[in-house]
């Protein structure tokens, strides 16, 4: 393969494919056995690769039976300056030919461009997803949003507070109490958080306050901080309900 490709010579090439090898390039294109694969490279080396080279690389073999193997190749087309062009793996089925051809031929020949390797995982961002209102009326207000912005309520409290979500960012209108200190209107925020270690660490090396464990019956917000002017803010790494984003 090499020689024909560098030789420019095509059926030197295709000399090495059985003549009804199931051929697939990278483009998922299945030219037709030896032919096909000949006329394919012809017009590659005397188009987009003419005067390059190609260096392949065997990277392991695994023998089936006497006469049958897979081959896990790699391949690298060099142009004339010996810049690397692209890279290419393969699979290759090949079988011992017979007798008077002598050596082996490829049945079978998958190419693949090799994905690029994955970027390094950063750590998990904090999101912003909870905003809390204390209401006088959590029912009318929460049919306010619904009706106007499309919020969906998935969650309702005995007392009357009421849970929405657009999908991303939770909506709680907290009934608010005549018995309370609580005044009406926006209460605190929260975060969905990775780990909740690493977030109060990074909270009391910047001067506030260790987060709070919350007692509450509700599944979300398990920890309550404050940032330096002292607004609430909730931290839970399992989220804040509602319909997944």
């Amino acid at each position: 393969m090499a020689r024909g490709w560098a030789a420019a010579d095509a059926p030197l090439f295709a000399s090495v494919f059985a003549a009804d090898c199931d051929f697939t390039t990278v483009r998922g294109d299945k030219p037709q056995g030896r032919t096909g694969i000949e006329e394919g490279h012809a017009a590659l080396f005397a188009g987009p690769y003419a005067d390059t080279r190609l260096a392949a690389r065997v990277r392991g073999i695994r023998p089936l039976r006497p006469g049958l193997a897979t081959v896990d190749a790699e391949s690298t087309i060099h142009a004339a300056d010996g810049s690397a062009l692209a890279t290419t793996h393969a699979l290759a089925v090949v079988e011992r030919a017979e007798p008077a051809e002598g050596g082996w031929r490829i049945t079978a020949f998958h190419n693949m461009i090799p994905a690029a390797p994955a970027a390094p995982r950063e750590p998990a961002r904090p999101r912003l997803r909870h905003l809390a209102i204390v209401a006088r009326d959590p029912e009318k207000l929460a049919d306010f949003y619904a009706s106007v912005f499309s919020l969906e309520l998935f969650h309702r409290d005995p007392d009357g507070s009421c849970f929405l979500s657009d999908g991303h960012l939770s909506l709680a209108l907290i009934k608010h109490r005549l018995d309370g200190d609580t005044p009406v209107g926006m209460n605190h925020f929260g975060f969905h958080i990775a780990d909740t270690e690493t977030v109060s660490t990074a909270l009391t090396e910047a001067g506030t306050p260790k987060p709070a464990e919350r007692f509450t019956n509700r599944p979300f917000a398990e920890y309550r901080a404050m940032d330096p002017e002292g607004n609430w803010f909730d931290l839970s790494e399992h989220g804040f309900g509602g319909p997944k984003p």
